[in-house]
């Protein structure tokens, strides 16, 4: 298995593992079934995957930059790439690190926070796929299709929920 094929494996199922942990509220919400409720039971689970899957995505990265040169690889990629891999990283440790502290009350286990982050997340993969379907338009399509359902999906859930919200509370 070349580096190059491991850092797109990781990369899909760092992304498989984080739409399961973004999805998992909103899903509960809009179909409330026992396979939904196991997913929003498991979402932290799910953030923990996601960091230690991009960890390896991280170390293989590192491999290739240890094998082709840190200059080859930044012309490869450029700044902006790098910088939003970096950032996006950032986010999935602040993540992982919300899941470890959710009974203390800290910055990063509030739910602007999460949500913050996770929308950022899907931005990203959206992006990152879409880049990379540039090159190979017929395979990244659907991972760019999943990216945008799934924030189509979580923003029908949210607006469903205030719309509830609404209506029991002038029921009252």
């Amino acid at each position: 298995m070349t580096i190059r094929l491991a850092i797109r494996t990781t990369a899909r199922i760092s992304f498989v593992l984080f739409l399961c942990a973004f999805l998992a509220d909103a899903l509960f919400r809009l179909w409330p079934a026992a396979a939904t409720l196991w997913l929003k039971a498991n979402r932290g689970r799910f953030t923990l995957g996601l960091a230690a899957s991009h960890t390896l995505h991280l170390g293989f990265i590192l491999a290739l930059v240890a094998a082709l040169g840190r200059e080859h690889l930044l012309n490869e990629l450029g700044w902006g790439v790098l910088t939003a891999f970096t950032t996006g990283l950032l986010f999935i440790y602040a993540l992982a690190a919300s899941v470890l502290l959710h009974h203390h009350k800290v910055w990063l286990t509030s739910p602007g926070f999460e949500a913050f982050a996770q929308y950022f997340l899907i931005t990203l993969f959206a992006f990152a796929f879409a880049l990379s379907g540039l090159t190979r338009p017929l395979f990244y399509a659907p991972f760019v299709l999943a990216a945008i359902g799934a924030l189509g999906l979580r923003i029908t859930a949210a607006i469903r929920s205030r719309k509830i919200a609404v209506l029991t509370a002038t029921a009252r």
